[in-house]
């Protein structure tokens, strides 16, 4: 949910609330303000009545025309009465209207008269029909002032939403986007908004002094890896001399071979990370036609001395597969997956590598592995505590993969890993 739908949210429920208790409180006080006016015009109706009756007291015959008059009056009702009523009582009732041909309700105000020294009781009544009809059109416009209260904060919402936030979503894209080893560099947009240029400022030098500290970091392993190769170089020429000096017992032999060892695990690796460099500096961009299926066979075949060590049977399918790319990134792609799937594969276990429609898989059986699968690619992130494994392998297949724009993926089922890469 968008943080300004959470505001709107806040603020459409509680004005809904509002407006919905205003809705009843308001008729209710609407109603009973007419029935005030109701009441009043009632009374001054029989006020008026009584004074005018009260004028033709001296007829003889008044009590007739009183009969005669009560059976034409419509709202007016006087008939005689012996019971002792209270002055004035005003009730609703519902009745049948011969007018309207329906029961409506009406307003009714009774009171006892005396005319002529008899009693009477006098009932005025007055129709509600109308101001039930107010009423309720009053309710019918209040409900319609709601939906187009919504509606309209919704799409206000909207409109607003798409307009406010477009440069924090513009610089939240760039920053998802935004890749450490990549040129290109985060441009906020200019805003009107404070927060966001201060936000955009901000993101901006943050990413620019964390590219600074890369670079600079990147140039030094690159330098330093550079000024270790000769030396190691040379350390391993030096070795050679000395394993060829005569007298040289066997204690001193076995020094010196795992010193050559050591130094070549250290040449190994500075050529990794050299390798390494290069790619994220982009240093190899030779583009031709790579036959994938004949380098693949190439290398499986150099490397079965190295699976029979392990009596790790090998099994492959592969169908002819070229693509445009740098050749030896493939081949160190290649090699690296089939080296890391022997090292890593059970004794006596095995191995399948399989091309088509444009797919490397590589599986081999092992046991799960401990760490998290989400670090396997990670720079010298490894698990085994094998010497000769630097830690690289994977990390270089993941970068040659970033760089050529190839889909890396593994997974690990019924104990076999699998690394699958599309083309």
């Amino acid at each position: 949910m968008r943080l300004l739908q959470v505001s709107l949210r806040a603020l459409l429920l509680y004005s809904l609330i509002i407006v919905l208790i205003s809705i009843p409180v308001s008729i209710f006080t609407i109603r009973e303000i007419l029935s005030e006016e109701v009441d009043e015009s009632l009374a001054l109706h029989s006020d008026q009545f009584v004074k005018h009756i009260k004028n033709y007291e001296y007829l003889e015959d008044l009590d007739l025309d009183l009969k005669i008059w009560d059976q034409l009056s419509y709202d007016v009702i006087l008939e005689p009465t012996t019971e002792s009523l209270p002055t004035r009582r005003y009730e609703t009732v519902v009745m049948y209207d011969s007018a309207a041909k329906e029961s409506n309700s009406f307003r009714t105000l009774t009171s006892s008269v005396v005319i002529k020294d008899k009693p009477y009781l006098l009932t005025i009544r007055l129709s509600l029909v109308d101001n039930n009809e107010l009423l309720i059109t009053l309710g019918a416009v209040q409900i319609t002032l709601i939906v187009i209260l919504a509606a309209g904060l919704l799409l206000l919402n909207r409109s607003l939403s798409k307009k406010l936030w477009r440069p924090f979503y513009r610089t939240l894209n760039q920053l998802k986007a935004y890749e450490l080893d990549k040129s290109e560099l985060i441009t906020p947009e200019k805003t009107d908004i404070i927060e966001f240029d201060d936000l955009n400022k901000t993101v901006s030098h943050l990413t620019e002094r964390n590219r600074k500290v890369y670079l600079e970091q990147k140039e030094f392993i690159e330098n330093a890896s550079h000024e270790l190769q000769t030396p190691l170089s040379i350390f391993q020429s030096k070795l050679d001399t000395l394993m060829q000096i005569p007298g040289l017992n066997e204690a001193g032999a076995a020094t010196i071979l795992e010193l050559e060892e050591t130094a070549m695990r250290m040449s190994k690796l500075n050529k990794n990370l050299l390798l390494l460099s290069k790619i994220d500096n982009n240093q190899f961009t030779e583009q031709v036609e790579v036959d994938v299926a004949m380098m693949a066979n190439k290398l499986l075949s150099n490397l079965q001395s190295m699976s029979d060590l392990g009596s790790i049977s090998i099994q492959k399918k592969i169908d002819p597969l070229t693509t445009k790319a740098n050749g030896t990134l493939i081949e160190v792609l290649l090699s690296n997956l089939f080296h890391n799937a022997i090292r890593h594969s059970n004794s006596n276990g095995k191995v399948s590598i399989e091309i088509s429609n444009g797919t490397l898989t590589v599986a081999n059986t092992g046991s799960p592995m401990k760490m998290d699968a989400s670090r396997m690619f990670d720079r010298f992130s490894k698990e085994s505590k094998d010497e000769n494994s630097s830690g690289l392998g994977l990390a270089i297949v993941k970068r040659i993969c970033d760089a050529c724009s190839y889909k890396l993926s593994y997974s690990f089922f019924d104990g076999i890993h699998t690394f699958t890469i599309i083309f």
